[in-house]
């Protein structure tokens, strides 16, 4: 079994979370509130800028040409193509998408850039971990949704899902586990278990960010768990 394939099935539990998460749930039926969204749609551009710039630091790692143009090429989706995507979530609701787009990143999202560029200090291999179940989840996710309760023609949100079961999008995973393989097989135990936290990390917060965009958490709005007003 490959080393993705390991962790895949060791946290089968976290997947089926991020599926489950009722701000997932109300993309897919089409229920998800304004708020939730325009929320959500902020955060993630914020998170983005910061995944580019782990691109950044993948590339000053490239150990080959074709290394550099892998993380050009993930880049290049990011920056002219993604945007599509969260475009079509906010202006279903009339909201401009530039104008949703929020200066400061909440809690949830901060901790998760800080993971991804702390990764990006370690090694290559630490990196493509640690970056993984961003584009893993959403295509996979998507796949399940296409197959299960496939979005009409006239759901709120089909782009946002025709985005991430593109051919383009599940291409790049398949590129991203080959990749993130290889690296594992060469590295020492020590990398490994690095690589294999990194991956559950970045797994966490993917549930986490639907937490995140369902509650509006922000600075100002912190979740009941740290606030300690839990029951």
């Amino acid at each position: 079994m490959s080393f993705t394939a390991e962790l895949r099935d060791i946290h089968a539990d976290l997947f089926e979370a991020f599926w489950a998460h009722p701000f997932f749930q109300g993309l897919l039926d089409g229920t998800a509130t304004r708020d939730a969204v325009v929320h959500y749609v902020g955060q993630d551009v914020g998170y983005l800028q910061a995944f580019l710039r782990c691109y950044g630091l993948g590339q000053a790692m490239a150990p080959t040409p074709d290394w550099t143009a892998f993380f050009m090429d993930g880049a290049r989706i990011m920056l002219e193509e993604e945007p599509d995507a969260h475009r079509a979530l906010v202006e279903h609701f009339g909201v401009d998408y530039e104008a949703c787009q929020e200066s400061r990143l909440a809690p949830t999202a901060k901790a998760y850039a800080n993971h991804m560029e702390l990764a990006g200090h370690d090694t290559l291999g630490v990196l493509m971990a640690a970056l993984l179940p961003c584009q893993w989840t959403y295509t996979w996710a998507a796949l399940r949704a296409e197959r299960e309760q496939a979005p009409g023609a006239d759901h709120p949100f089909r782009a946002w899902f025709d985005f991430y079961t593109s051919e383009e999008c599940q291409q790049l995973v398949v590129d991203y586990r080959r990749r993130t393989d290889a690296l594992a097989a060469a590295a020492g135990t020590a990398e490994r278990q690095r690589m294999a936290e990194a991956f559950a990390d970045s797994l966490y917060y993917e549930v986490a960010f639907w937490q995140m965009a369902a509650t509006g958490e922000t600075w100002d709005r912190l979740p009941a768990r740290v606030l300690g007003t839990e029951d």
